[in-house]
């Protein structure tokens, strides 16, 4: 079965579910439901956020398996965490911690330039 699609094609408005039916004896109920926080979330972030469950939340289990550095992983989830909240932009002293958990990872040699650099610019 297809997810239900949340948003019109036409002007980008969220669309609502106006209808549940019993796929086993017919039963229906009418009126206005939501999708669910979730139905905000790109398919790659769906993706994301299922494996993270799969894997019980550990970051280095979710590096394996992606193949990505933990900075990676972290802002990928960072951005996930954003998104569900309805908050484009996390506070300032959380931006602030994340950028120095960056360079500090750069200075490290955990992440290259570049790609501190790409993720100073997702922030």
């Amino acid at each position: 079965m297809k997810p239900a699609v949340s948003q019109c094609p036409v002007c980008d408005s969220e669309l609502v579910i106006t209808r549940l039916t019993c796929k086993k004896c017919g039963t229906a109920i009418e009126g206005e439901f939501g999708h669910g926080v979730f139905s905000t979330l790109a398919d790659e972030e769906s993706r994301f956020v299922e494996l993270f469950v799969i894997s019980r939340g550990n970051i280095k289990e979710m590096e394996k398996r992606l193949g990505l550095s933990y900075p990676t992983v972290r802002n990928k989830l960072d951005l996930v965490i954003a998104k569900l909240s309805n908050a484009r932009k996390p506070d300032p002293e959380t931006l602030r911690k994340r950028r120095r958990e960056i360079i500090d990872s750069i200075k490290r040699g955990d992440l290259t330039p570049d790609e501190g650099a790409m993720l100073l610019e997702e922030l």
